[in-house]
């Protein structure tokens, strides 16, 4: 076996073991006065106020066995976060075009944290972050307004995906919203774009918040570029966006 086939085998067994990680532990069952004590104390809990962040990483390491020392912990902890709910809408990019590192795929995925010092809290705590790998850039993306059409995906035919990170650079009229919206709403019944998050202070308010941010289905950036410039924020310069490459949709939300 050569070495080439030996790092592909390496890779997509690195993810299956982050897609399938659900291992019997073996805890102990509770008792029926547990169970209730349990359901008492989940009612009184107040629901925790959270915000989304984009997290978009890049690597920081040159050093292939650093980072294959890592993976199943680094594994066990994305997958740790996704099950409490606190990562959703994973994305991973086995054959990125930059930013690229040996036979790893890059991942981008959306954070909830309370505030931005929590989600840096969060993300520093990750073996990745904590030795050195890779560093990473969040970006508030506000509320997840619209998920994956996935009737609609399906029959498109499945393709990479991009990020677009929108900030409005003026405040639009509410005629221009509505068009906006439309528009949005038309390229996802047709499965073209999908996990939108919407930040209805950042287009309210001249400020520096990422206004909205959704994903766009297509295989070269070129391709993801004709589906959104006819949208009305943009021929009418209302607002701006950076695409991001990020691959294929892993995994979407735990609920």
């Amino acid at each position: 076996m050569n070495t080439y086939t030996m790092k592909k085998i390496i890779t997509l067994s690195m993810m299956a073991l982050f897609l399938t990680n659900c291992k019997d532990r073996g805890e102990k069952q509770p008792t029926e006065m547990e169970d209730r004590t349990v359901a008492t104390e989940e009612k009184k809990e107040v629901p925790k106020i959270t915000q989304n962040y984009a997290v978009v990483f890049n690597w920081a390491t040159k050093d292939e066995h650093l980072v294959m020392e890592n993976s199943m912990l680094q594994s066990d902890q994305l997958q740790k976060l996704w099950e409490d709910g606190i990562v959703e809408n994973v994305y991973y990019d086995a054959e990125a075009k930059r930013d690229k590192f040996s036979y790893f795929p890059n991942i981008t995925f959306t954070l909830k944290a309370a505030d931005e010092i929590e989600a840096k809290t969060i993300l520093e705590n990750l073996v990745v972050v904590e030795k050195g790998i890779a560093t990473y850039t969040t970006y508030p993306v506000g509320t997840l307004w619209l998920k994956r059409n996935e009737e609609a995906i399906k029959e498109r035919g499945g393709t990479s995906s991009f990020v677009a990170v929108w900030n409005t650079d003026y405040k639009p009229e509410r005629t221009m919203v509505i068009g906006q919206n439309e528009k949005v709403m038309d390229l996802w019944n047709e499965g073209k774009i999908e996990n939108i998050y919407f930040d209805i202070e950042g287009t309210q308010k001249e400020n520096d918040k990422t206004d909205f941010v959704f994903f766009v289905n297509a295989n070269t950036e070129k391709e993801a570029k004709a589906i959104i410039d006819p949208l009305p924020f943009v021929r009418n310069t209302v607002a701006s966006y950076k695409l991001y490459p990020v691959g294929i949709f892993w995994k979407g939300t735990k609920d």
